[in-house]
């Protein structure tokens, strides 16, 4: 199992996020931050949730990660900033839209690694 290595900005050591093949897409490394660090729970009493976008840039070279299509090799380390965003374009609200796209093997098929969504990481 490879991992990507990320911290965010604010933060002195890097954690590690286990990955289920040799590459990732952005999108779901920033869906996996998102649940690792539980960004996503809010308070039940809340409706609207606060809208925020996650900037990833490479730890050695500096380059931000814009293309949420792109694949980032297993070894990556990555420097996190949580951004604002325009209500209804945060991050949480594309999670959303993402998962309620439907399920199965079509789904499944969208992925750049069909085999991790099969084994359900992207779940």
């Amino acid at each position: 199992m490879a991992t990507i290595l990320y911290k965010f900005r604010s933060s002195s050591q890097f954690d590690s996020l286990p990955l289920p093949g040799t590459t990732a897409r952005v999108f779901d490394v920033k869906r996996a931050i998102v649940r690792a660090k539980r960004l996503d729970a809010g308070s039940a009493a809340t409706t609207s949730r606060l809208e925020f976008d996650l900037s990833l840039r490479n730890a050695n070279t500096n380059e931000e990660y814009t293309d949420e299509s792109e694949l980032l090799p297993r070894g990556t380390r990555l420097i996190v900033q949580r951004m604002p965003a325009a209500r209804g374009h945060g991050l949480l609200a594309r999670i959303a839209r993402a998962e309620g796209g439907g399920g199965g093997a079509a789904a499944a098929a969208s992925y750049q690694n069909v085999a991790a969504a099969q084994a359900g990481f992207y779940e």
